[in-house]
């Protein structure tokens, strides 16, 4: 057996092996850099986009043996000037070149599907290298704490102790962001790791909105919004006044970069917080709205609770996530007949001629979860009077409460 055949059947064993696992991301932090390891960090991601730019100047040069390019040319001014690459490894400089390759393939299958794409442009700054192999790009030191990179020595890490002992390590990123350096590791666990000892209910219906963000089946309504600050404001004032091409104005930027990132932590704790809350569920029925389409009249509620990035979360990151079709009627539908109503955006209410009369949000929940479960209206029997458990109570004061940006209300 050749060499290229042990290889397709060791990728062959380990995709059905991890057929069966779920794929999570581990983020670690480089702690105690001295200026020797923050200089050579920097060298490394400049050289990456001396590489990555190079590559994309001359497409040809993908047929290059890009692990043994030691020496490309960078534009300064009108002039191009010879950059020697003495940080990067040579694996790493071939994942480089197999990066822009998917990029390329990605923008043919958007020229397929009849988008209109440009070509690759060239890049002011690299903030991902991407360390493929375990072991040989990168490895860990799980009794020092450390992380070891390929050319570029041992670094002390923070949030070794996420990643379990019989965990499948697999591919790494080295992210540059403006409150550090960190490697994002890819492990593979079992599913037994996310499943939970208890359980709040058999099943539950979401209604994503505007105001509020989530309504769940059994009464609970979920709102959080992480609004612009005034630093952020300001800082986009002195951005808009400073001079372009300056050192003040890079500044400006990188204190911004610095205040979104910021942001993007907090709109990201509050979707863990309530994707850990709905988990605790056996089945989550959601419906599959467009919420591109909000932004024309809500685009800063839209943007500033990242609602959108919270359902594509719901439908890939829950064990058993149930999906309703996007155009069927949940909202003007009436829960207890079935029969629709005509509705405006300013009535919060349905009132139908068999008697049934609630909360709009809360109406379009309970038929998500019907339609969810395949059930008929005269065949939804037990889900006519949600109850809202104790239990359930306590669960969202503990889970959701423990972030200042969420607000949680009761209905029933």
């Amino acid at each position: 057996m050749t060499k290229a055949e042990k290889i397709k059947n060791t990728i062959r064993e380990t995709k059905e092996r991890r057929k069966t696992l779920v794929p999570t991301v581990c983020q670690l932090k480089l702690q105690n850099l001295s200026r020797k390891k923050e200089e050579l960090l920097k060298r490394a991601f400049l050289e990456a986009k001396w590489l990555y730019n190079w590559l994309v100047a001359d497409l040809g040069r993908l047929d290059l043996p890009t692990n043994e390019v030691n020496e490309v040319e960078v534009k300064v001014g009108e002039v191009f000037e010879k950059r020697e690459l003495n940080v990067l490894g040579s694996q790493v400089k071939q994942e480089i070149a197999d990066r822009l390759k998917d990029n390329l393939r990605a923008l043919a299958r958007l020229k397929e599907s009849g988008h209109r794409v440009g070509r690759l442009k060239f890049k002011k700054f690299v903030n991902s290298i991407p360390l493929k192999q375990y072991g040989v790009t990168y490895s860990l030191d799980f009794g020092r704490n450390r992380v070891r990179i390929q050319k570029l020595g041992d670094f002390r890490v923070l949030g070794l102790h996420q990643i379990p002992s019989d965990g499948e390590i697999a591919n790494a990123v080295l992210v540059w962001k403006p409150s550090g350096y960190y490697v994002h590791v890819t492990c593979y666990l079992p599913e037994e790791y996310f499943c939970y000892p208890y359980k709040l209910g058999r099943a539950v219906g979401v209604d994503s909105g505007v105001n509020p963000k989530l309504t769940l089946s059994n009464g609970i309504r979920i709102d959080f919004e992480v609004s612009e600050t005034p630093r952020l404001k300001k800082l986009q004032k002195r951005l808009a006044r400073a001079e372009k091409g300056s050192r003040n104005r890079e500044k400006i930027r990188r204190l911004l970069r610095r205040e979104y990132e910021k942001l993007n932590n907090r709109r990201r704790d509050a979707q863990n917080k309530v994707l850990a809350f709905l988990r605790l569920y056996g089945v989550v029925v959601f419906q599959e709205d467009c919420v591109k389409g909000w932004e024309a009249l809500f685009g800063r509620q839209v943007h500033s609770s990242g609602i959108g990035g919270l359902m594509t979360r719901l439908r890939d990151s829950l064990a058993t996530p149930v999906s309703v079709g996007r155009f069927e009627p949940t909202s003007q539908e009436c829960f207890a007949c079935g029969k629709r109503h005509r509705l405006s955006l300013s009535d919060r209410t349905i009132e139908c001629d068999c008697g049934w009369k609630c909360d709009r949000n809360l109406n379009a929940a309970l038929v998500i979860l019907r339609k969810g479960l395949g059930l008929g209206p005269d065949r939804a029997v037990g889900l006519d009077r949600p109850e809202l458990t104790p239990l359930e109570r306590k669960a969202a004061a503990r889970i959701l409460g423990s972030n200042p940006y969420i607000r949680v209300s009761f209905l029933l």
